[in-house]
């Protein structure tokens, strides 16, 4: 059944399956790219329908981004992903390989973005939401199962699209539900905390600090744009104290990786330091005898 199953992550490719994964990849980020260009400047020919940025900057709520930081991050992760696709014609079969087992996902993943896109401008918050939560499901499956792509290809296809969905999530369904009100405001100032928590668990758990500096990315985002919105509100205040807990974790966790030590800043292979101190203790009667 595996062989049958396009998310199936495999050994190797042959090269049907490899040639259309080098067609459909290009062509569903080109989609993305067409799209989000076209929409970014042009309305939908709809009663109340608007631009991407236009919609954002409508319907403010606590969870509303900085559209100018938001776009500087799409472009970014948007041009990783050509890297991530010449990985696709690479010559190295491993390399080829690895960037083939997330195209599915991939190319789904863009194909959700589209739909968002088209639901998001014409008013449909519901039904951008919907789309979110499967794109954040299957965003959330490609994590977890894919961890070991290099950098360029886990920043492109894994973690800057993850982070965007968890951050999209919060937003489109605070647009959805109308929460710009004083209670709603509290509901945000907790709930803030939750993304907080759903980040922090996977940066440190998984020790990604390529998803880490993502999300501190769209943090910022969310302060700055908070700081904007009201100034005197917590909800700006506990952007910017997230956003450094997050920019603190990674730096901490990328210190660990190139310094070779683990999350307890201890060496691979060394024992622990209740190990050490008993050593003396457990040489002891040896010695005596």
């Amino acid at each position: 059944m595996a062989t049958y199953n396009p998310f199936a992550k495999r050994e190797s490719h042959d090269r049907f399956s490899l040639g259309t994964y080098r067609v459909l990849v290009p062509l569903s980020w080109a989609l993305v790219v067409i799209v989000g260009i076209y929409y970014s400047s042009h309305a939908p020919d709809v009663k109340h329908g608007h631009t991407i940025w236009k919609q954002a900057n409508k319907h403010i709520t606590p969870f509303s981004l900085s559209t100018v930081i938001g776009g500087i991050y799409w472009v970014i992760v948007l041009l990783s992903q050509v890297g991530y696709v010449y990985h696709l014609f690479s010559n190295d079969a491993a390399v080829a390989t690895a960037a083939a087992n997330v195209g599915s996902h991939f190319i789904l993943n863009n194909l959700f973005i589209f739909a968002w896109i088209l639901l998001w401008t014409r008013n449909h918050f519901w039904g951008s939401e919907i789309i979110l939560i499967a794109h954040f499901l299957n965003q959330k499956t490609t994590y977890w199962r894919h961890r070991t792509l290099p950098s360029i290809s886990h920043f492109a296809v894994v973690a800057a699209p993850y982070a965007w969905t968890l951050i999209t999530l919060f937003w489109n369904g605070a647009v959805a539900v109308n929460s710009n009100s004083l209670p709603a405001r509290i509901v945000a100032n907790v709930f803030i905390w939750v993304l907080f928590a759903l980040g922090s668990t996977h940066i440190l758990a998984t020790q990604d600090d390529i998803l880490g500096y993502s999300l501190s990315f769209l943090t910022l985002a969310l302060a700055v744009k908070q700081f904007g919105v009201k100034i005197i509100s917590l909800q700006w205040i506990f952007a910017i104290v997230i956003f450094a807990i997050f920019f603190a974790e990674s730096i901490y966790i990328t210190l660990t990786k190139y310094s070779g030590r683990n999350v307890f800043f201890r060496r691979a292979g060394q024992p622990a330091a209740t190990d050490r101190e008993r050593e003396p203790l457990l040489n002891e009667p040896a010695q005596s005898a």
